[in-house]
């Protein structure tokens, strides 16, 4: 049995952080808080496995149910303080999800806009858990807060993104890869993790990405992350 709740979070400009916090009995002294992308929500395809996982783990799971895309305000606001709204929101999310257990480890979880809330709370060093690691889905890597926290993060993060993504970069890559970031290209796929017009391709790249981020996001503390290609086909 799984136990909601919603937290009282209060983000960017005193706006109210939209939130599901999901207990799962037997709950091992683990949070995972999810940020979604602009328009990807925490109900698509790829959130609604890795949230599955987590909770059969016994992983509590914040969800952080932002909708910048419905948001008037944010859509007008500047880039900067896209970033720094969303920022502000992980950050505030981020305190009150801690708050909630005695937390031994922690993982960040994030997509496209969502790396950006990422960027900002991983540069803040707050009080975190002793272990903490961050998963960055088609991060933004033209982002310099992104680059920056994901150099930092090295070991600790690992970053997913299809060489079709107008996001992918090779060079900056494979710059993470020499800090130790545990780096994913999966050719042929779009920003949306998806090989266009082809549903079962897309369909098994799903099952081969969610063991991709178990074996690194859940991995015991003595198995050490890996860089390559993964191939959108089983």
């Amino acid at each position: 049995m799984v136990i909601e709740s919603t937290l009282s979070v209060t983000g960017h400009h005193d706006h109210t952080v939209p939130n599901r916090l999901r207990r799962p009995n037997g709950a091992n002294g683990r949070l995972a808080m999810l940020l979604p992308g602009y328009g990807y929500t925490l109900d698509m395809p790829l959130f609604y496995y890795l949230e599955n996982l987590c909770l059969d783990l016994g992983i509590d799971v914040l969800r952080v149910e932002t909708a910048y895309n419905r948001n008037l305000a944010f859509r007008e606001a500047s880039e900067t303080e896209q970033a720094r709204w969303g920022a502000s929101d992980a950050r505030a999310a981020w305190q009150a999800g801690l708050a909630q257990g005695n937390y031994a480890s922690a993982i960040v979880i994030g997509k496209s806009l969502g790396t950006l809330g990422m960027a900002g709370l991983l540069a803040e060093h707050l009080d975190v858990p002793s272990s903490v690691q961050s998963i960055w889905l088609t991060p933004m890597l033209s982002e310099h807060s992104v680059r920056q926290a994901l150099r930092q993060c090295g070991h600790s993060a690992q970053v997913i993104i299809g060489d079709a993504d107008p996001h992918y970069d090779a060079a900056v890559l494979a710059d993470f890869a020499e800090a130790g970031v545990n780096v994913v290209v999966v050719p042929g796929a779009d920003h949306g993790l998806d090989i266009e017009g082809d549903a079962v391709a897309s369909a098994r790249l799903m099952a081969q990405l969610i063991t991709e981020i178990r074996d690194f996001g859940f991995r015991s503390s003595e198995r050490r992350p890996h860089s390559g290609d993964l191939s959108p086909t089983c």
